[in-house]
């Protein structure tokens, strides 16, 4: 009885699937026909949207007047950096409220004048841990762009003995493309901007002084990744 319990349900799964994938391709022919024989469908921005992402990510000073680490002045060696995106879509507005969390695995360096070589001072983990709105910029079959902010918290993590991580305020905007594969998969690339408040470790009231200005954690971020959409 268990068998054939089996062998039914082996039969009749791939069968109701391939009928309904065969199905939602008829629809979709339908809709998306113009006067070129194809137009935009909404329908693949009202659906979830998950994306693990492969990123390059440059720039970044820790100031010596803003860490206790080496009283020097300590750049962010650029590096490669891995995320995941997920999208959940808001009402029919075709935004979506955008939870981000990535992962910079680089180190602190010195250095870096003009001929002059860079020392390592120390590996570096920075994790961000963000949620923002993803806000389209038009309609194409072909591609979308969008718009993109962010904020959250950045663990800034210096692998040296003695020293633990800290947890700050980040925020991140930037803009990119998803290029569709089909209405379930497409292709996303993107470029960001990122801002980590540092404070100051010497005067905390001085948030607002002028020379305070440009002293926290800046980078820039160019990603691509894959959007599967349910």
């Amino acid at each position: 009885m268990r068998r054939l319990v089996l062998l039914l349900m082996l039969l009749v799964v791939p069968t109701s699937l391939f009928a309904q994938d065969r199905e939602d391709r008829g629809r979709d022919r339908d809709r998306d026909r113009d006067r070129h024989g194809r137009r935009y469908d909404s329908r693949r921005d009202n659906l979830f949207e998950l994306t693990p992402f492969a990123a390059y990510r440059w720039g970044g000073t820790l100031f010596a007047d803003r860490t206790d680490l080496f009283g020097e002045d300590a750049d962010v060696e650029s590096s490669g950096a891995l995320g995941l995106n997920f999208g959940i879509p808001i009402g029919d507005s075709r935004m979506k409220l955008e939870l981000m969390l990535n992962r910079q695995e680089t180190h602190l360096t010195a250095g870096g004048g003009l001929f002059e070589p860079d020392f390592r001072l120390a590996d570096f983990d920075i994790t961000h841990y963000h949620a923002g709105l993803q806000v389209p910029l038009g309609d194409s079959y072909n591609a979308t762009p969008f718009f993109v902010v962010s904020a959250g918290i950045a663990n800034l993590d210096p692998q040296l003995e003695g020293i633990s991580s800290e947890n700050r305020f980040s925020a991140s905007a930037g803009v990119g493309v998803k290029v569709p594969f089909n209405r379930n998969l497409a292709l996303r690339v993107e470029g960001r901007g990122y801002f980590t408040s540092l404070g100051d470790s010497n005067n905390n009231n001085c948030f607002r002084c002028e020379e305070d200005r440009g002293r926290d954690l800046y980078q820039g971020e160019a990603s691509i990744g894959l959007s599967i959409s349910f």
